[in-house]
C-alpha cells in the first residue's frame, strides 16, 4: 500500500471517518513503518493541541475600534489621486524634456561631423568592452590551468548542492503533495 494511502487513512481517522475495514490496515501499516508512526504521531500531538486550545473570541468594541481606525476614504482618494499624477507627471516630464533638447539641438546632433564622432566612440567603447572581458576570460582560464583542483573542488560543491536540494524537495515535499491530495478527495 502507497504512503498516500496510509496518509489519506490518518486523515479519516483523524476526522472519525475512518470506515472499519481500514482501520486494522491503518494500524499494521503504522506498527511496520517508523516514519508513518512518527506522522501519525505528530499529527495526534497537533490535533490534541488544537483541541485544547481554547476559543478566543474578539472583544466587544472591536468592529467600532477597527472601524475608527480606518483611514477617512476622501484623504484615501485625494492620496491615490495625487500618486497617480504624481507618476503620470514622472513619465511625461523625461519626454517633454527630450522634446525641448531635440527642439534647442537638434541641428547641432544632426551635422555629419557629429554623428560619426559619437558612432566612433560607441565603437571605441565597445572594442574597450571587448578587450577587458577578454583579459577576464584569459586570466581565468590562465588559474584554471594553473590551479585544476579549484575548478574539481568548484564542480564537486555544485554536485552537492544540487542532490541536497533534490533529497531537501524530496523531504518537505512529501506531506505537503499527500495533505493537496488529501484535501482534493475530501472535496
Amino acid at each position: 500500500m502507497e504512503h498516500e494511502e496510509i496518509y489519506v487513512m490518518m486523515m479519516e481517522a483523524l476526522d472519525g471517518e475512518l470506515a472499519d475495514e481500514q482501520q486494522p490496515l491503518l494500524a499494521d501499516h503504522l506498527r511496520v513503518c517508523p516514519p508513518c508512526m512518527r506522522e501519525w504521531q505528530a499529527l495526534l500531538t497537533i490535533d490534541q493541541l488544537f483541541r485544547q486550545t481554547p476559543l478566543l473570541s474578539p472583544a466587544a468594541d472591536f468592529t467600532q475600534r477597527t472601524l475608527a481606525r480606518l483611514p477617512n476614504t476622501r484623504y484615501r482618494v485625494g492620496l491615490i489621486g495625487a500618486i497617480y499624477m504624481l507618476l503620470l507627471f514622472s513619465g511625461t516630464l523625461p519626454i517633454l524634456i527630450g522634446i525641448w533638447a531635440i527642439s534647442q539641438y537638434g541641428s547641432v546632433v544632426t551635422q555629419p561631423g557629429v554623428v560619426s564622432s559619437l558612432i566612433q566612440s560607441a565603437a571605441q567603447i565597445v572594442q574597450v568592452i571587448g578587450a577587458v572581458l577578454n583579459a577576464l576570460l584569459n586570466g581565468l582560464g590562465e588559474f584554471v590551468v594553473q590551479q585544476p583542483a579549484v575548478l574539481g573542488w568548484l564542480l564537486v560543491m555544485i554536485g552537492i548542492v544540487s542532490v541536497w536540494s533534490g533529497v531537501y524537495r524530496q523531504l518537505i515535499g512529501w506531506p505537503s503533495m499527500s495533505l493537496t491530495r488529501v484535501r482534493s478527495l475530501n472535496s
